[in-house]
């Protein structure tokens, strides 16, 4: 962050006459990844993690971040005049508190928060005398000079083939929890709950393939759509029909809604935005504040979405195979380090059919960079790799068929003897829920224990989740399922994906963690009980292993997913990596 933007957005401030401002990491549609227009976060601070909040009070600014970016952010507000603190409301709220005196005001911008997320701040402040007040524009847009354009790219139709059901049977099977809820309409929020009602996609978010796009559909099946004027088609058009009203205006949707009558909105306060809740009520129009239905639906893939995921996951193992085969020899050089192992991997998921883009920007953490939790390797930061420490590179891909999302840990050369014990008992966790059974209506937060006794055993933990949801060629993190200590009250249902990633870091030293993902389904033969297949296709580094932490069962587990691994990828990868894939996979010894 330079002086001068600091300096801009203070004077921007005095002249709108409030003391402080928010500068959170998201749009208007509350997406984790934004488009470059919306990274207001990054430009004030330099921090380009997917989550965290700046706030401004006087003269002192603070930058908030939760437990999985903490040394990301130290690294990249350097010597600036930022104070970095935890994310939790209690902490922000308590700081601004202190940074504010009683009768000052805090502006935000409405179309970036939403009514939960600032309730918490709200009660503090004014418990403290503190006013927030909603801004009609975002002070920094006015001072960002080479802010880039909104993008507003071609929406597409997404066929059948990949999502096993029309456009028109969604809407109808919400449209009937609208009509039992006695509303008159569902507010869609975002692009994703768009993207799986009209089954379209798009390319306006990198690593989420949506077009931004927000709407309305009502009790009947008909809608109203928000899109870019040059982003609708004449085949899009046809293929949403005529039951689907676009317009390119967002305040024309609210029109669009008057022409329908509507009076009820069913709006999910979680995902609306205060610019929406408060043009709804200009219009007296009551909402229904409830989790959106189109969330839950999502989230439980069906036939067609579960096998495009296998095969997506076939083409995506081998081609990170491929990657790690080659690897040993490519550290032997002297001008391969972490960001030309993220080139390699890229170039080998390229060559797959259907890859579209990487789910998310790779995390490739070489020695100290691997225990920074969601380092982003830059020109700048990258370190060259050589045949010794361990490495860790956390990524994935989009197809059209299904989203994927993998980490490995794996030893380069000789590594610290401590880091058997680390990598053994993270993976007694990932294998602990792997096999995991449980009943019906268990929720993610039930099951987090699993993944981390190992560890607790030992004294050790680590600062993430163990699981989040993932969508089909959509986002790599998607609710509402999620497996972490955090309660959510959301059972884990079948048909349901999930990433199962346990880890450790040892600050300085290596990062260690094992993901898979895996989907939901009902158990064999215990009625009333779920359990979890692998998605995921690639070998577990038997090099930090000690077998001797290992179980039987555990055992038995991984060699019968290496057998699974080398079974279904040696006909897809090249003779290199085949030779590779057979020692990679062999029995543990």
């Amino acid at each position: 962050m330079s002086q001068d933007r600091l300096e801009a957005l203070q004077q921007a401030l005095a002249n709108l006459q409030v003391q402080g401002f928010l500068v959170p990491r998201c749009d208007e549609y509350q997406n984790e990844y934004v488009p470059a227009a919306d990274e207001r976060l990054a430009w004030l601070t330099g921090f380009d993690g997917s989550a965290g909040l700046a706030a401004l009070a006087g003269n002192r600014t603070a930058l908030f971040v939760d437990g999985r970016y903490t040394l990301q952010a130290q690294q990249q507000i350097g010597t600036q005049p930022i104070e970095q603190q935890s994310l939790a409301p209690t902490d922000i709220a308590n700081w601004l508190c202190e940074a504010l005196t009683e009768g000052d005001t805090l502006g935000y911008d409405p179309r970036l928060h939403t009514e939960p997320g600032l309730a918490p701040l709200k009660k503090r402040l004014d418990e403290c005398g503190i006013q927030l007040r909603a801004l009609d524009e975002n002070p920094i847009d006015s001072i960002w000079r080479d802010r880039p354009a909104t993008p507003s790219g071609a929406a597409r139709p997404h066929p059948m083939t990949f999502t096993g059901e029309e456009s028109a049977s969604k809407r109808q099977r919400i449209a009937k929890l609208i009509a039992d809820k006695k509303q008159d309409a569902l507010w869609l929020a975002n692009p994703e709950v768009c993207a799986w009602l009209f089954n379209i996609r798009g390319s306006d978010i990198p690593h989420l393939p949506v077009a931004l796009c927000m709407g309305f559909l009502y009790k009947d099946g008909s809608a109203a759509l928000y899109l870019a004027e040059n982003a609708a088609s004449d085949a899009l058009r046809q293929h949403l029909g005529s039951a689907v009203e676009l317009v390119s205006d967002k305040l024309a949707l609210f029109s669009a809604a008057e022409r329908q009558h509507v009076q009820k909105v069913w709006a999910d306060p979680l995902l609306t935005n205060c610019w929406t809740l408060r043009e709804l009520r200009n219009r007296d129009i009551q909402i229904l504040h409830e989790r959106d239905p189109i969330t839950g639906a999502k989230a439980r893939k069906n036939s067609v979405e579960l096998e495009g995921s296998r095969a997506a996951h076939m083409r995506d193992g081998a081609a990170l195979c491929e990657f790690l085969a080659e690897l040993p020899d490519a550290v032997q050089g002297e001008d391969f380090g972490e960001l030309e192992a993220v080139h390699l991997l890229r170039s080998k998921r390229e060559q797959r059919e259907g890859f579209t883009d990487d789910s998310f920007d790779s995390i490739s953490g070489y020695r100290g960079n691997g225990a920074i939790v969601h380092y982003r390797v830059t020109p700048a930061s990258s370190q060259p790799m050589h045949a010794e420490g361990i490495y860790l590179i956390d990524s994935g891909g989009q197809y059209p068929d299904g989203t994927t999302d993998v980490t490995r840990t794996v030893a380069l050369g000789e590594f610290p003897a401590q880091a058997k014990e680390h990598f053994t008992r993270v993976l007694k966790g990932h294998i602990a829920i792997a096999t995991l059974r449980f009943p019906a209506g268990t929720c993610g937060e039930q099951i987090d224990a699993f993944a981390r006794k190992s560890l607790w055993d030992a004294g050790l933990d680590y600062a993430h989740g163990t699981g989040h949801g993932v969508g089909s060629f959509l986002s790599v993190h998607e609710g509402p399922q999620r497996i972490g200590k955090a309660s959510t009250n959301v059972a884990i249902e079948a048909g349901m994906i999930l990433s199962n990633e346990p880890g450790f870091y040892l600050t300085g030293e290596y990062g260690i963690r094992i993901e898979n993902l895996v989907f939901v389904k009902e158990s064999a033969n215990y009625p009333g009980f779920l359990e979890f297949e692998e998605l995921t296709l690639a070998p577990i580094d038997h090099q930090l292993i000690e077998p001797g932490l290992l179980s039987p069962a555990e055992r038995q587990w991984l060699d019968d997913y290496h057998q699974k691994v080398r079974e279904t990828l040696t006909p897809l990868v090249d003779d290199k990596t085949r030779t590779w894939l057979a020692s990679a996979t062999r029995p543990l010894e």
